[in-house]
Order: C-alpha cells, then structure tokens, then sequence
C-alpha cells in the first residue's frame, strides 16, 4: 500500500471525524503527485465510505493555504448547488477531530479526508463524445459558478504553473545542464520543442481575464454518473487559483480529444479527435459561454496546442533531470509521455483550421441563441 501500512492509515482517518469505524482501506486512483486510499467505514448496519488524502508537501509547499483554497472553493460551490438543485455534486470536507480540514502527523505529513461521491465513474479517455461533451459541461459550468467567489484571491498553490514561457527555461536549462546524460538520445525531441518555441508566449495569463479555474482539467478529474452519464463532480481540486480559463479547455481537450493514453508507448496510435472537439467546445460553451470575454474565444482553438506542448516540455524536463517530479511505473515512462504529447500536438497541428472552425461555428451558435 504505497509506502504507507493499512494500520498506519487507519491511525491516519481515526483523527478525522467519520461516522463508524473504520474497517477497511485501499489503495485508490492513479494520480501523479499525491497518495490516495478509500477507507470503508462500519456504522452498524450502514457502510461509509471516505477519499484519504496525503498531500505531497514536496509540490504544493503551502498545505494549509492549499486547504483554505479548498475550503472556500467547496462551500461556494455548495451554495450555488443548493440554490440551482441541480443534480450536480462538489467534494466535502471532513474536518479533523480538532477542527481544521487536514491533519499534520508525526513526519510532517499533511492529510485530509473527503466523503466519497457514490454514483459517479472516471475515466482516462471518453467512451464516445458525450462523454466528452458532459465533462467539458460540468467544467465550464465549475468555472461559472466560481466567477463570483467572495473574498481575497486564492493562493497560488503551485506559483506559475501555467507558465508557459517559464515551463520552456527550465526545459531550455535541463538540455544544457544535461544532469543524467541523456539529452543525445532525445535530440529529435528536444528539437521538436526548440521548433515551437514561439508557443511558449501565445497565451499569457496578465493578458487574459483572471478567474478562479480547476488547472487540472483532465478528463479523469471530473466524475461521470455511472447509469446517465452526465456531468456529476469536478474533483482533485489541489490546483484551483486564479488562472486562465483557456489552460482548463486546453487541458481537457488534450485528454478527452486524443485516441490513447497520455503515456501511451506506440505514438502510433495517438492522433487528434476533431469529432470530440467539437463536442467538447459545445459543451463547454454551453456553460461557460456567457463568462467568456472575446479574447478566450479567439484562443479557444489554439489553447489545446499550447497545453499539450507544456506538458510535453515538462515531461521532458523530467526526463533530462532524472525523473524527480512525476511518479515513473517503468524505465522510459516519462519519455513514453513525451514522445505521447508531441505527438498529439503534430496531430493537433494538422487539424488546426478545422479546430479554428469548430470553434467559429459554436460561438456563432451560442449567440443565436
């Protein structure tokens, strides 16, 4: 179980406040930065379940603020759901025994409990594009609802993570400082990203309106209804700030527009998804549209582009620096995600005049409305 025992996790929940006992945990989700088990609680003849959390301090240096932004996040959009009575859902927050929603054990761990949202699925790549389109209605509509968020700016829980720009120096810097000898291998890679560099600056964030956005909108980030397949719940919520919404539809379209994994070893098999694009930009039009402001739909189309080169210049960083951020399951992986997201964006690149179309006819559309 990770490197953590089911006895040491079960210590773990019993400072949060859960109803029952906890009988049972397990390892739960594939996610790259934090560890994550469900806890199965008794409580006489019902069973609850529970979402533990470690939050990876060595990422998100600021626990605590991270938790203030989560805190404030999950009852504003409570709020607006209870005032809607819509059928969709938002994490909760189980506070700790004395009070506050996390916990700190002994090795200066931070923890936190959510309930678990029964009903909802994920997934790594959509079944069919509604799919595609529920998940980008259920993050569009995340972001309207937050577009009014009282109070001060939520902090930055990873400073410039969308930094384009600065995510192309650190990679400009790993290639020169070459720490593990590896960059004469991948010298069609690196000269795949030195080629793009003008994508770097496309999209700045003090260009764009600032809003509260998800950060991390992959297509597993958000729960599906397992009977009618809409939208129910945006999770992983550790990213949200103030950001640009184009990073979000970006992130999605690279995830639920791509034919395979995003470590998918056999580039072959991945290409760009115009079918599912479409669907995405109607669905998130559909709730985000009336936030928009023209400048986010005139990058709509390129937004996808510059995502999936940031993540590819990341993972190639990784690469070149011995692998140290992202969690690795084989010798190559992060290479395997590289080789994926170049990939992609070549794909991307060939189908960008039908992607600036789609885009064009769903604006058209969303004000004939």
């Amino acid at each position: 179980m990770a490197n953590h025992t089911k006895s040491f996790i079960s210590k773990v929940g019993d400072q949060f406040s859960l109803e029952g006992y906890i009988g049972s945990s397990e390892v739960h989700g594939n996610g790259n930065v934090n560890d994550t088990f469900l806890l199965f609680c008794e409580d006489g003849d019902s069973l609850n379940r529970y979402t533990l959390q470690r939050i990876n301090h060595d990422v998100f240096k600021n626990p605590e603020g991270l938790m203030d932004n989560f805190s404030r996040v999950t009852r504003h959009l409570r709020s607006k759901i209870e005032e809607e009575g819509s059928g969709i859902q938002c994490l909760t927050l189980v506070p700790a025994k004395d009070g506050r929603f996390f916990h700190k054990d002994s090795n200066g761990n931070y923890w936190r409990v959510t309930k678990f949202v029964d009903g909802g699925r994920s997934f790594e790549v959509p079944e069919d594009i509604h799919q595609a389109y529920e998940a980008a209605k259920a993050f569009g509509d995340f972001q309207a609802k937050l577009a009014d968020l009282p109070g001060d700016p939520l902090i930055e829980t990873i400073p410039d993570f969308h930094n384009t720009r600065m995510r192309f120096e650190h990679f400009r810097s790993a290639c020169k400082q070459d720490k593990m000898d590896r960059a004469k291998e991948v010298s069609d890679l690196i000269q795949f990203a030195m080629d793009r560099e003008k994508l770097a600056d496309l999209i700045k964030i003090e260009n764009f309106p600032s809003r509260v956005v998800h950060n991390d909108t992959k297509l597993n980030n958000v729960l599906l209804h397992k009977t009618t397949g809409e939208g129910m719940c945006v999770v992983d919520l550790d990213t949200v700030m103030t950001g640009c919404v184009l990073h979000d539809f970006g992130d999605l379209v690279r995830t639920a527009a791509c034919s395979s994994l995003e470590d998918e070893p056999e580039v072959d098999k991945i290409f760009f998804l115009p079918e599912t694009f479409e669907a995405i930009v109607e669905g998130y039009l559909k709730t985000a549209g009336s936030i928009l402001e023209p400048s986010e739909f005139e990058h709509l189309a390129v937004a996808p582009q510059i995502i999936t080169y940031e993540l590819g210049l990341r993972f190639l960083t990784d690469y070149l620096d011995g692998d140290v951020y992202f969690k690795v399951k084989r010798d190559g992986h992060n290479l395997d995600r590289v080789r994926a997201q170049f990939r992609l964006l070549a794909s991307m690149e060939e189908h960008f005049e039908q992607s600036k179309e789609i885009v064009d006819i769903c604006t058209r559309s969303l004000f004939a409305q």
